[in-house]
């Protein structure tokens, strides 16, 4: 899509154009689901988040801004029902949910959760151009925590091998594919980063 059939598209939704904003949530529903992950990192909370915020942002449709980028005016709407999940959630824990599911995610702006959401989204694409074993491999190390020991028996390569050859290899591999798309690993991911130091010591 050309950055001007993009424009007449969003000019569309704001007048209340369904079909446009069919069009949109076609073409942003992957990332929005990265969003909501993101948001509220909770399976069972994900599909009611994303249910309840596209509902919204149909039926606040005409009140959307062409010239504010989607998926910013989209993410403050999810924000919003996230709050009200907390709020909804068991009597007595919305204040320890909101600070465990999502953490922080009161004080982020919209463009905040954008921006990571869109670099998780771009991870999530160069894992997918690895093996499904050596995705697996760094899921479990960096996005599950699990120890170099563990991640070894479980996808049955030497300790020494994952710790010396393999993993750094696929963090290279990472690291590239990240730049290709014009993007720097971000803060949160430090095991993704450069200077990384977390491959030193078997059980780090």
């Amino acid at each position: 899509m050309t950055d001007s059939s993009e424009n007449e598209l969003l000019h569309a939704v704001a007048t209340g154009d369904e079909r446009a904003f069919e069009r949109l949530y076609t073409r942003y529903r992957e990332r929005a689901g990265v969003m909501a992950w993101r948001m509220a990192h909770r399976a069972d909370w994900i599909d009611d988040l994303l249910n309840e915020s596209w509902c919204r942002a149909f039926d606040q449709r005409t009140t959307y801004k062409p010239e504010y980028p989607f998926l910013v005016w989209l993410a403050g709407i999810m924000r919003n029902v996230y709050r009200e999940l907390c709020r909804r959630s068991a009597p007595g824990r919305a204040e320890g949910t909101m600070r465990s599911v999502g953490e922080g995610v009161d004080l982020e702006s919209p463009e905040a959760i954008v921006h990571e959401a869109e670099l998780l989204a771009a991870l999530n694409q160069c894992l997918s151009d690895l093996s499904p074993r050596d995705a697996k491999i760094i899921r479990l190390r960096f996005f599950g925590g699990k120890t170099l020991r563990a991640v070894a028996k479980e996808v049955s390569v030497p300790e020494s091998t994952l710790r010396e050859v393999r993993l750094p290899a696929l963090l290279q591999r990472i690291r590239r594919c990240m730049e290709g798309k014009k993007m720097e690993i971000p803060d949160n991911f430090p095991a993704l980063r450069p200077d990384s130091t977390q491959l030193e010591g078997e059980d780090r």
